[in-house]
């Protein structure tokens, strides 16, 4: 099928979904500004987790029938929030779930929220903070979590067996990653012959109580596509190195020196985009919103999450083509942060989905073009907004 135009549905006739194991989370927020006093906000708790986000982007892209998500939900769901979910189709598959939907609240100082690289440092750990140049961000669970695993979409009594997923993204820290992949074993056993991607969690800890890159490399390895963030990867590989190409092939270097599988690692790095080193595409895509464009990026929350969820959509659609994916991928993101949550779907009065008003297939071939454009120009880095 065409990398960039819409697939029709007899050519997405034996193949998979894109599914993810990131969960739905009711965020709540505080925001004090320098001085600790409260700052008014419009809505003070949205739909938000890795898998609304990465479920949202991979639609984009992909009938209903080709995307699934469990949202697992207490009787806490408002109907507002059912109803975001609800427009993506068949998509999502509402559990109910014992006591409340899992809730976190995101604490600010200095009255800017998500103040985070476009690819986001990820919320979906027990508790992050970090300090950026707009103040601090800490962020906690305030009910219990409830996990995914890959069995819950290929197993019954899930809707989302036939077709199956085809690409499971996988948001979660290195003491999970094990488990998430044993089980995917079981269910390849099972007869699921599906890939992961990791999206990796790495959480801010002293440098002696970290894990060491030996223990990154062992599973990843075990992952089709491992995709941190630039200060992911700089953490996990206990460098400062700013170049995130240097830091790429580093990481590259390590699965390199013995044997074993090596997965395409996609760094995924803001304003500048994202580097791709796979067996069969090296380069970068830039971010859409260029410098100039800075009022279109509202709230990067959500950024590398989505950036995911169209990058494997990409995969799907191109038959593993990691230059269309990630042009792919970057398309989802610039959805993704014109707003506070998640992007708005509609359909013209032509029967056409638009998302935010726009319709994304003409936004990815901007994309593209302009990656080639940038090729053609040996230009592989755009200047930062």
């Amino acid at each position: 099928m065409a990398a960039f135009q819409p697939p029709p549905q007899e050519a997405l006739a034996g193949r998979g979904r894109v599914a993810t194991l990131g969960m739905l989370i009711i965020d709540h927020f505080e925001v004090r500004d320098d001085q600790g006093n409260p700052v008014p906000l419009p809505d003070a708790e949205i739909l938000g987790g890795g898998g609304v986000y990465a479920t949202s982007s991979a639609r984009m892209f992909l009938p209903a029938t080709h995307v699934a998500f469990i949202a697992d939900v207490g009787p806490d769901l408002s109907p507002a929030f059912r109803d975001k979910l609800n427009v993506l189709g068949d998509t999502v598959w509402f559990r109910p779930r014992d006591g409340q939907t899992t809730r976190a609240v995101n604490q600010y100082t200095g009255r800017k929220i998500g103040f985070v690289s476009l690819s986001e440092y990820n919320l979906e750990s027990t508790t992050v903070d970090n300090l950026t140049s707009e103040g601090h961000q800490s962020f906690k669970y305030i009910s219990p979590q409830l996990h995914l695993w890959p069995h819950d979409y290929t197993a019954p009594p899930s809707p989302f067996t036939s077709p199956p997923p085809e690409w499971i993204h996988v948001v979660c820290d290195i003491s999970r990653a094990g488990d998430i992949l044993d089980d995917a074993d079981q269910c390849r056993r099972d007869g699921w012959k599906g890939q992961l991607a990791w999206e990796p969690l790495v959480r801010p800890a002293a440098p002696d109580q970290r894990p060491k890159v030996s223990a990154y490399i062992a599973l990843a390895r075990r992952f089709a596509v491992f995709s941190p963030n630039h200060l992911e990867l700089q953490t996990i590989l206990d460098e400062d190195e700013e170049d995130v190409e240097t830091c790429a092939r580093m990481f590259h270097g390590h699965l390199a020196a013995s044997p074993g599988p090596v997965p395409a690692i996609v760094v995924r790095a803001g304003e500048k985009g994202a580097f791709t080193l796979s067996a069969n595409w090296t380069g970068w895509v830039p971010a859409f919103w260029q410098p100039g464009e800075e009022a279109h990026v509202v709230g990067v929350t959500g950024g590398g999450n989505s950036f995911m969820g169209g990058l494997l959509a990409g995969l799907l659609l191109t038959d593993g083509d990691h230059r269309a994916a990630s042009i792919y991928g970057s398309t989802a993101a610039s959805f993704a942060i014109e707003q506070r949550g998640l992007p708005t779907l509609t359909t013209s009065p032509g029967g056409h989905e638009l998302w935010n008003g726009t319709f994304v297939w003409d936004r990815l071939r901007i994309m593209a073009r302009r990656v080639a454009e940038l090729e053609k120009a040996n230009v592989t880095l755009p200047s930062p907004i």
